[in-house]
C-alpha cells in the first residue's frame, strides 16, 4: 500500500524501535483491512488509528503516557497549506526516482525527524557511512528531479 512507508516512519520516529514499529504498523493495517469498507479517507483514518495504537503500545509497555500528545505535535501529521504542496512535490520526486522502503525510511528519519546517521544506521543494521552515502545519493536524485521541474533552489518550495 502506498501509505505504508509514511505510517511506518511516523511510528518509528515515535517509538524508536524497528521491531516494535513493524508490529504497530502491522496492527494499524490489519485494523484498516477489517474496517476498510467503512473508511472514507484512508490517509486520515490511518493517522488517527496510528495515534490510538501507539497509545496502547505505551500503555502496554508501562511507559509514561502523560505527554503522548507531544509525540503527535508533528509537522508530518499536519499537512496544511504550502507545506502540504511542498510535501506533494517532494513525494512526486521520490516516487520518480523509485526509492525502496529502506531508502524512504532513511530520508524520512534524517530529513524529517532529525535522526543522526548513526541512529538510522543502528535502526536499519547498516554502517553510518552507508547511511550517509545513501542519504547523499537520494538527496542528489531528488534535487535533480526538482531541477527538471524548474525548481532550482529548495527555498522555492518554502
Amino acid at each position: 500500500m502506498a501509505y505504508y512507508p509514511q505510517i511506518f516512519n511516523s511510528i518509528l520516529a515515535r517509538v524508536g524501535d524497528v521491531d516494535d514499529a513493524r508490529d504497530i504498523c502491522q496492527e494499524v493495517f490489519i485494523i484498516l483491512y477489517e474496517k476498510f469498507d467503512s473508511v472514507n479517507n484512508v490517509r486520515s483514518w490511518l493517522y488517527g488509528t496510528l495515534k490510538n495504537v501507539v497509545y496502547r503500545y505505551y500503555a502496554a509497555k508501562n511507559r509514561n503516557i502523560d505527554n503522548i500528545d507531544e509525540l503527535f505535535d508533528s509537522a508530518g501529521l499536519a499537512f496544511t497549506n504550502g507545506f502540504r504542496d511542498t510535501r506533494i512535490i517532494i513525494n512526486e520526486a521520490i516516487e520518480r526516482i523509485g526509492c525502496s522502503d529502506d531508502e524512504r525510511i532513511i530520508l524520512d528519519l534524517i530529513a524529517r525527524h532529525n535522526f543522526s546517521y548513526a541512529n538510522v544506521a543502528k535502526i536499519l543494521g547498516l554502517t553510518r557511512r552507508q547511511v550517509e552515502y545513501k542519504y547523499g545519493q537520494l538527496v542528489n536524485c531528488i534535487l535533480t528531479c526538482l531541477k527538471e521541474k524548474g525548481i532550482i533552489d529548495i527555498a522555492e518550495l518554502l
